[in-house]
Parts: C-alpha cells; structure tokens; sequence
C-alpha cells in the first residue's frame, strides 16, 4: 500500500502504438478519385444550367442535385482519403456546398408546388417591372422586405 492508503498497481502500462503510416496512393486510385470529381462537377454544371426550369421540369435539376450530392460526398471522401490534393479538396467542397443549396432550394419550390406555379404563370403573363413586383409581393405574401 501506498501512504495515501491505495494499493499499488504493478500491472505494466500498455505500449504506446505508433501511428501507422498511409500508403500513398495508387495511381489508379488517383486515376478514380478524378473521374469520380470530373462526373461531379458535370453534375454541378447541369445542375447550375437546369436550375431554372418551370414546373414540372424543376423535377429534373432536383434530381441532377440529389444525384450531385451523392457524388460529392464520395468524391470527397475520396479526394481527402487519398490526399489527391488541396485543390481538388477545395472544388469537391465547393461544389459540394452549392449543390447543397441549389437542392435545398429546389425541393422548396417542388414542396410548395402551387405557389410556386402560381408565381410561375403570373411571372410569364408580366410585361412591366411593376407586375413583376406585384407577382413577386403576392407570393411571398409581403413577408420578405424589398
């Protein structure tokens, strides 16, 4: 016993591990991880030059932005487990954040269906800024500041 009246422990102490190297990685890990990020930012691109459409075709570039979520998580994934580079790390988390947005935005427009379509053909029918405005004013129901 010790003087603080505790036993003393003669167990030896686990060994420190030292930590294990990663493997640099493979040129064709590396030759996957860019065609996993070369689909991703087509996906991206699509869903940028999409995003626009009218119901229903909004259908299309929300499923280009689930799709394109899905791949950037794997591409970055990819890109940070293999160390491919800081640059292809900055546009898979770019273009991960954007199609993030873009998507979120789009299946709130898909979600609130007739208002959206409501804005839609009111927008289309509009000639002058002051319709414009007055569409704009009727769908968000004058809860947002102009």
């Amino acid at each position: 016993m010790n003087n603080d009246g505790s036993a003393h422990n003669k167990s030896p102490q686990p060994l420190q591990q030292q930590p294990q190297q990663k493997a640099p990685a493979t040129d064709e890990q590396k030759q996957v991880t860019r065609g996993y990020l070369r689909v991703f930012v087509a996906l991206v691109a699509a869903l940028l030059l999409t995003s626009g459409l009218a119901l229903p075709w909004k259908l299309v570039p929300l499923a280009l932005g689930l799709a394109a979520v899905v791949v950037g998580i794997l591409t970055l994934v990819k890109v940070v487990r293999f160390g491919i580079g800081p640059v292809q790390m900055f546009v898979a988390s770019l273009g991960l954040v954007a199609s993030l947005v873009m998507t979120l935005g789009l299946a709130l427009s898909v979600a609130t269906w007739d208002s959206t379509q409501k804005l839609e053909t009111c927008m289309g029918k509009a000639l002058t800024m002051q319709a414009v405005e007055k569409c704009q004013s009727e769908y968000t129901g004058g809860i947002l500041p102009r």
